[in-house]
């Protein structure tokens, strides 16, 4: 018996409450086996010869059935990948959102909520050295921006985050919603304030009149992470292991936490300095956790106070 897996013709996906239901019908593209394996049941599918991550395998049969002009069993598929947290994944999905006339019940909100998610953060790196937070942050506004209910707040939110984290395209479209990216603050995964609560002066006891007391300005806070990578890799079903380099030109101070889906995971945390150009990479830096699947992280200027990270 031959080592190869016939392709299997997939037609439109039935559900999705866990993996994709498919049927067979005339189609004129086919996915490979292997793939479509892969997407289901990551690595339990017994193939050690294939090195592709279960949800960039999952991208790839979306990709796949979107050029067949299949976006709504595309669409299924798009979605667990980003899921996965895969970053072209995210992708896909929300171009496919954007795309459909008539969307599920929950469709629309479950799209943005993961965009929002990834615009974060919260995605699988595309290779060691790209931040697909510009993208994917502008394509989450598109969907506030053309979609309905429309948020324009919302939208201008994201374009001027997408804006700030080094897409162009986006700063006029920030803009043009009235929302100038120059004020605004790129947050991590957790919301969080620019800078620790400054407690208000109390007037002093007794008869003496109240003096008058002007707070501190609050530190500065700067978001390094654009400039530094972090790549993530499953290695097995209960396994990640990650490398983190400073591409910056000073040094930053970063904390990683490991997470499953958008759950942090803080007893996990660890932090370090990087100087520029250093990396760190697996168990001994401390980028390995078992039973998680994805590390989330941020990183500002080594000068700033530790109230600036978001974990």
């Amino acid at each position: 018996m031959s080592d190869t897996l016939p392709a299997m013709r997939l037609g439109p996906v039935l559900a999705f409450a866990s993996l994709p239901a498919l049927v067979c019908v005339a189609c004129a593209a086919t996915v490979p086996r292997a793939e479509l394996d892969r997407c289901t049941l990551g690595v339990a599918d017994g193939n050690d010869a294939m090195t592709t991550r279960q949800g960039a395998a999952c991208t790839m049969v979306a990709k796949r059935l979107a050029a067949d002009e299949q976006p709504g069993a595309a669409l299924g598929y798009a979605r667990k990948a980003c899921d996965l947290e895969d970053a072209r994944g995210c992708e896909e999905y929300l171009a496919l959102v954007r795309g459909q006339s008539v969307l599920g019940p929950g469709e629309l909100q479950r799209a943005r909520t993961a965009g929002e998610k990834a615009c974060s953060g919260m995605v699988v790196a595309v290779d060691g050295a790209t931040d697909a937070r510009p993208m994917l942050c502008a394509r989450t506004a598109e969907l506030y921006q053309d979609v309905e209910p429309r948020s324009a707040e919302d939208a201008g939110r994201l374009f001027a985050s997408a804006c700030k984290l080094g897409d162009d395209k986006s700063c006029a479209r920030a803009r043009t919603l009235g929302v100038d990216p120059s004020d605004h603050v790129v947050l991590g995964p957790k919301a969080r304030p620019n800078a620790p609560n400054v407690p208000q002066a109390l007037p002093p006891p007794g008869p003496h009149p109240a003096s008058t007391v002007t707070p501190a300005a609050p530190p500065a806070c700067h978001e390094m992470r654009q400039c530094v990578s972090l790549d993530v890799q499953q290695r097995n079903m209960t396994e990640v292991v990650g490398s983190i380099a400073n591409h910056c030109a000073g040094t930053v101070a970063c904390t990683w936490c490991p997470a499953h889906r958008d759950q942090v995971d803080k007893s996990g945390c660890h932090s370090t300095t990087l100087a520029p150009g250093e990396a760190r990479a697996g168990r001994d830096a401390g980028l390995w956790y078992d039973g998680f699947d994805s590390i989330a992280y941020d990183c500002t200027d080594s000068n700033d106070v530790k109230g600036c990270l978001a974990l």
